[in-house]
């Protein structure tokens, strides 16, 4: 295992979206590119670390939407004649939902801060530059990579981004896949120039 800084590193297939979190695309693991190779970094700290707190974070947003808009509702058709609810019980729900919500926002940025902040990342060798033949870029796709705190958002205006896999084939002939790699022609690219190879 080799300690890397941020900096030191090209991330080949990022999570887009923070509610890739808590998806099977945790499972996948993530490559990077360094001066020597390509590695394979240790997420499991990231996913320990982080994903219950992602995870309640969202819980907590969801919980909000749903009892603010309860409280709407109860507020604007209070209903009292058959659930005794009236348009102050509605505010009351209004405030509390609002309440959630706020909280929900202001835990996921000091969340995404923390993330940002983190200190360096172990990563195990895949393998070497001077193992690689050439790398090709396939199985090229669009995939919606919205952020917005709204999944309804998300669905309704999606952000558009493409996304490949990298098939490195090796000197002694094996093929490498590397899945879900962001934009992977101009990262293809990058890792070449940033790192001075000279392969196809």
């Amino acid at each position: 295992m080799r300690k890397f800084n941020y900096n030191e590193i090209v991330v080949l297939n990022p999570l887009q979206t923070r509610y890739q979190m808590v998806s099977s695309r945790v499972f996948v693991p993530l490559y990077a590119a360094a001066n020597d190779g390509i590695y394979r970094m240790n997420r499991r700290k990231f996913v320990t670390k982080y994903g219950p707190k992602t995870i309640g974070t969202y819980m907590l947003g969801t919980f909000g939407v749903l009892i603010l808009l309860i409280g709407i509702g109860i507020a604007v058709y209070p209903f009292t004649p058959t659930t005794g609810m009236t348009s102050v019980d509605g505010l009351i729900a209004m405030l509390i939902g609002g309440l959630m919500l706020y909280f929900a926002r202001k835990n996921a940025s000091k969340l995404n801060q923390r993330i940002s902040e983190e200190k360096g990342m172990e990563g195990e060798i895949v393998l070497l530059w001077s193992q690689v033949k050439t790398i090709t870029v396939m199985n090229v796709r669009q995939e919606n990579v919205a952020n917005r705190p709204s999944l309804v958002l998300n669905t309704v205006a999606p952000t558009y981004k493409e996304i490949g896999d990298w098939h490195v084939l090796t000197t002694d002939g094996r093929d490498v896949t590397i899945p879900n790699v962001d934009d992977p022609y101009n990262k293809l690219n990058y890792v070449k120039n940033r790192f001075d190879l000279s392969f196809l």
